[in-house]
């Protein structure tokens, strides 16, 4: 193998498509963002024109050539990292047959609770990974599909997620990847095999659903379209990588117990390393699929993270926003120094996070969003200082569930925009009394897919000799005594919040 060749990665993300070029070293040739917006004429309701999400890889392919022009000839793979679950039904031409349904879509509540209803979730849980049956799950979708849209399941040939629609435009073969298929709920991931007794429930085939192969595997060569766009080698190698999390901890230097990675983006995840499957219904937290061979991780995980800050900004924020457009700075800057002159507490403002619902460990699709003990004395500042805290009073629960099931936990690193905020990282430390590291190259899950092509194409023999050249940390952040007992009141009133407002949702 090629060790001067470079890697092309692309990251399908909730609100984005980045794409960067990388050296076997690790180092960033060139990085390229492009952001589209998601359909939501209801609530309930997320999609996407799925031709959307291919013209900005098409747009980001395009991007990523001109800038390192000649050297785009030293390609030698193309890897993906992408969101789980959104779904896109695809007729006998693999044409689309509607819009993609979003993972965060919310619409196949009943669906989900029939399922729930029909099967033994603990028996189901051992296979899939995953305690409760949640509307975002694939299943669900399909069963939906069957009952409100009958023409479209009908004429579907294939039901495929968005990662492998890609990975067929890419290559022009349709694939899956386990690690995105681990939310699927009609896949083993013990066995790595579909679970028939769900598919019979559904009514379909496995022939309607695409073969499944493991994290790293390369799914065939970059199509004639692709070649065109980018002037790659036709014999460029297409490499299924993982679900952007698993990227994201693999680009982070999450590979062995006692690492656990938290990622604020638009959504919020842990992923903590425990080495084998591990499915404890005391504590109902997800497992899944590491992209490592034979390794697994707990993953809780919310649909609501950074996006809670950002609904925040575009509602309440228009004056930062002018100022720091007019001014050249990162809206989210001016919103941090706002917030930084707040106490820890926020003067007994809380938050429940819960704009599209509740995950871990409330599983609650119907919870809301709260801001609780406004007082006269509460400004913007107050009400900033509060999101941050919620967020990490979130990954306060999951690091607390994982003690009780005995995981120890030494570290944290930090990833997505949220690690840009050295105030946030700050508040995640004193809140759950543990270090916190920031990665020095943030854009982790572009990063891990690299990785992960450069393991399986030999470049690198192992994960561990990999990572350990390749991934730095920029600085960490230790918590602070006197604020963490602070915050313990805090997450207590958090908690008991969520308890006494359940009911009322």
């Amino acid at each position: 193998m090629n060790k001067d060749g470079l890697i092309l990665s692309i990251d399908l993300g909730t609100s984005n498509v980045k794409g960067a070029v990388f050296d076997s070293s690790g180092k960033e040739l060139a990085m390229a963002s492009i952001e589209y917006f998601l359909l939501s004429p209801s609530e309930s309701i997320v999609e996407n024109d799925v031709d959307v999400y291919w013209d900005k890889v098409r747009e980001i392919l395009k991007e990523l050539s001109l800038k390192i022009g000649s050297q785009i000839k030293d390609v030698i793979a193309l890897v993906t990292s992408s969101q789980a679950e959104t779904f896109v039904p695809l007729d006998r031409h693999m044409k689309p047959l509607r819009n993609a349904i979003v993972w965060i879509d919310m619409r196949s509540i009943s669906e989900a609770r029939e399922i729930e209803k029909h099967f033994d979730v603990l028996k189901l849980f051992k296979r899939t990974g995953y305690p409760t049956v949640d509307p975002s799950w694939p299943a669900t979708r399909v069963l939906w599909l069957k009952r409100n849209e009958p023409q479209v399941f009908l004429k579907a040939e294939k039901f495929v997620l968005l990662h492998d629609y890609i990975l067929y435009k890419l290559s022009g073969k349709i694939t899956g990847e386990a690690t995105t298929y681990n939310s699927s709920y009609y896949y083993d991931i013990n066995k790595f095999e579909y679970i028939h007794e769900m598919l019979d429930f559904l009514g379909i085939k496995e022939d309607k659903l695409p073969e499944v192969v493991k994290s790293g595997t390369e799914v065939g060569h970059i199509t004639e379209e692709v070649r065109n766009i980018t002037g790659l080698d036709i014999k460029t190698k297409v490499i299924a990588g993982a679900m952007d999390q698993v990227c994201g901890a693999v680009g982070a230097g999450n590979i062995s117990a006692g690492i656990a990675t938290e990622t604020t983006g638009s959504a919020f995840a842990m992923f903590i390393n425990i080495g084998r499957p591990l499915m404890d219904y005391n504590y109902k937290l997800p497992c899944a699929l590491h992209a490592v061979p034979g390794e697994y991780a707990l993953m809780p995980y919310s649909s609501t993270g950074g996006m809670v800050l950002k609904w925040f900004k575009d509602n309440f924020c228009r004056e930062e926003s002018e100022t720091a457009f007019k001014s050249g700075r990162n809206v989210f800057e001016l919103l941090d120094e706002k917030a930084a002159k707040i106490s820890p507490g926020s003067e007994g403002l809380v938050m429940l996070p819960f704009l599209t619902g509740a995950f871990f460990p409330e599983y609650d699709p119907r919870a809301k969003a709260v801001f609780f003990g406004i007082g006269i004395n509460h400004t913007k500042g107050h009400f900033i200082r509060s999101i941050l805290e919620s967020l990490a009073y979130m990954m306060k629960n999951d690091i607390e569930a994982a003690k009780c099931m005995g995981i120890k936990i030494d570290r944290i690193i930090s990833m997505g925009g949220g690690a840009s905020s050295d105030l946030w990282s700050q508040v995640k430390a004193d809140v759950c009394n543990i270090r916190i590291d920031v990665a020095s190259y943030t854009e982790t899950a572009l990063l891990g897919a690299a990785i992960i092509a450069c393991v399986n194409l030999g470049i690198y023999s192992s994960y561990k000799s990999a990572v350990k050249l390749i991934v730095k940390i920029r600085k960490s952040f230790k918590p602070d005594a006197l604020n963490a007992k602070c915050y313990e009141d805090g997450f207590r009133k958090y908690k008991e919040l969520y308890k006494r407002l359940k009911g009322m949702f």
